[in-house]
C-alpha cells in the first residue's frame, strides 16, 4: 500500500487556497518544505504504511517518529505528524508543536499546532493560535473550532460570535469535517493494530472486536466499508487462536460470510443459519459472544426470517442469564429486542445497566424511558442528576435537561449541551451534522 503525502488532515487541504493572507508568513515554505521530505523518504513512508496494513501500526509509527527526531528538522516533524495525526496523537501532538515553534508564523503549522493543542484539552492556548489565523482570514470556517474551546473557558459571547463568524449555513460540511477532526475516532488501521497486539498477548475475546472492526473500517463519523483484505487475515488470526471447530470461530466465519456480500437472499441466510444451528431453527442456539449474536439477530430480522417477539420468547433466559456476569452486550440485545417489540420491559431493562452498572449509554436511555412515561418532571429529578454524574458530556441527557427545564432555561444549561454536542454531533435528517449545534448556539446568543 502506497501511502498518501503527509497533508492535513480532513479538511487541511483547504488551506492551500487560503495561504495568500495577512498573517506574516514565509508562504507555504513549510508545507512545500515538508512534502519534499516526504519524496525523498518514500521508502520509509511505505515501510511504515505497509507495517500499519499488515497490523503493526505502533511498529510504523515509531519507525516514523523516530526518523522525524533523528533528522531533527520541522519539515520532517510536520511530515510526519501530519502521517501520524489520526494514528498516535501524542507523537503528532510533539512533533506538530515542534514544528509550529521553527515556524510560528506559517498558516499551517499554526493551524495544526492549534488543533493539537484543542484536542488534548489545552483550551486557552488553542484559542490564542485559533484568532490569529482568523483574524489573518485563513479558513474563517475554523471558528467553529474556536467557538468550542471558548466555551469550553466560560467565553459565551465570544464563542457565539465565533460560531457565528464560522458561516455555518455556507460552511457546515465543512465545520462537519473540522468538528471530527477533534473528535473522531483514530485510524482504524491504528485500532485494529491496537487489537492485534492485545490478541497476540492473549486476550482472545478481541477477536470478535477485530472481526466487526474489518466489517465496519469506519474512517469518520460518515464513512464505512469493509476491509476485505484485513477481514481475510484476520479470520485466519482467529481460526489460528480460536481452532476453526470452535464454536466461538464458525459464529463469527458466519457472520462475516452474511455480511461481506451486500446482496443475499432470505433463503440463503435461513440455510445458513440452519447449517450453523444459529438464532432460528428448532434448538438454535445463541452465539457466545452477545455482540455477534446480537448482529445475527438484526440480520434474521431483517431478512424476515423471525420476528423481535420471537426472538425474544427464545432468548429471553439465555441472555438474563448473562447479565449476571455483566454482559453489558446481551443487556444492549434485550433492549433492542424489547425496543422493537414494543416491550413495556425495555424501562426495566435499561435501569440496571444505569443503576446497577453505571453504564453511560443505559443512563441516558433509561432518563428517555422515563421522560416518554413523564416519570422525570425536573431539572433536579435525582435520578437525572445522578445520571449526568456518570456521564456529564452526554448529549442525550443535556437535552433531556434542556426539554425538562422550560422557562428555568439557563446559559449553563444551553452551554453544557453545546460541549456535548461537539463531542460527537447528533444525527440530522440523514446524517451526523451541526444543525443541532447551530440551533444551540443560536439560542445561546438570544439568551446572552
Amino acid at each position: 500500500m502506497k501511502p498518501a503525502r503527509p497533508a492535513l488532515p480532513y479538511f487541511g487541504l483547504l488551506l492551500a487556497g487560503a495561504l495568500a493572507c495577512s498573517v506574516p508568513v514565509s508562504a507555504a515554505d513549510l508545507t512545500l518544505q515538508a512534502t519534499a521530505w516526504s519524496d525523498d523518504h518514500s521508502a520509509l513512508l511505505e515501510q511504515a504504511a505497509k507495517l500499519s496494513t499488515d497490523g503493526y501500526a505502533a511498529d510504523g509509527n515509531k519507525l516514523l517518529a523516530d526518523q522525524a527526531d533523528e533528522d531533527g528538522g520541522a519539515p520532517a516533524a510536520f511530515a510526519v505528524a501530519n502521517t501520524l495525526y489520526a494514528s498516535d496523537p501524542a507523537i503528532s501532538y510533539r512533533l506538530h508543536l515542534r514544528a509550529q515553534r521553527a515556524f510560528p508564523n506559517d498558516p499551517a503549522a499554526v493551524l495544526q499546532a492549534a488543533m493539537e493543542l484543542h484536542r488534548h484539552g489545552e483550551y486557552a492556548a488553542a484559542i490564542v493560535h485559533y484568532r490569529r489565523l482568523i483574524e489573518a482570514g485563513v479558513m474563517p470556517h475554523s471558528s467553529a473550532l474556536l467557538a468550542d474551546c471558548l466555551v469550553r473557558t466560560g467565553q459565551l459571547k465570544a464563542a457565539v460570535q465565533a460560531w457565528d463568524h464560522a458561516g455555518h449555513a455556507q460552511h457546515h460540511v465543512e465545520i462537519d469535517a473540522a468538528i471530527c477532526a477533534i473528535y473522531g475516532p483514530l485510524s482504524p488501521y491504528q485500532r485494529r493494530s491496537d487489537l492485534i497486539a492485545k490478541i497476540e498477548g492473549g486476550d482472545v475475546a478481541k477477536l470478535a472486536d477485530l472481526i466487526l472492526l474489518d466489517l465496519n473500517f469506519d474512517t469518520d463519523w460518515w464513512n464505512a466499508r469493509v476491509n476485505h483484505d484485513a477481514l481475510d487475515s484476520d479470520l485466519k488470526r482467529a481460526g489460528a487462536a480460536l481452532g476453526k471447530r470452535d464454536a466461538r470461530y464458525r459464529a463469527l466465519a458466519l457472520y462475516a460470510q452474511l455480511t461481506r456480500v451486500e446482496e443475499k437472499r432470505a433463503s440463503e441466510i435461513l440455510r445458513l443459519l440452519k447449517d450453523s444451528n444459529l438464532i432460528v431453527g428448532p434448538g438454535a442456539d445463541l452465539p457466545a459472544d452477545s455482540r455477534i449474536a446480537r448482529a445475527l439477530c438484526e440480520l434474521a430480522v431483517n431478512a424476515r426470517l423471525a420476528t423481535p417477539a420471537e426472538l425474544w420468547t427464545a432468548y429471553e433466559a439465555t441472555l438474563r442469564g448473562r447479565l449476571e456476569q455483566q454482559d453489558h452486550d446481551a443487556l444492549h440485545l434485550l433492549c433492542w429486542l424489547a425496543a422493537a417489540n414494543h416491550n413495556p420491559e425495555l424501562t426495566n431493562l435499561d435501569r440496571i445497566g444505569f443503576e446497577e452498572w453505571n453504564d453511560p449509554f443505559f443512563a441516558s436511555s433509561y432518563l428517555v424511558d422515563l421522560l416518554r412515561e413523564k416519570k422525570l418532571t425536573t431539572v433536579t429529578d435525582s435520578q437525572l442528576l445522578a445520571a449526568m454524574a456518570i456521564s456529564p458530556d452526554d448529549a442525550t441527557l443535556t437535552r433531556v435537561r434542556l426539554t425538562l427545564a422550560g422557562d428555568n432555561l439557563t446559559t449553563a444549561m444551553i452551554s453544557d449541551s453545546i460541549k456535548a454536542e461537539y463531542r460527537k454531533l447528533s444525527v440530522g435528517e440523514t446524517r451526523r451534522d451541526s444543525a443541532t449545534l447551530n440551533a444551540l448556539f443560536a439560542e445561546l446568543g438570544k439568551r446572552l
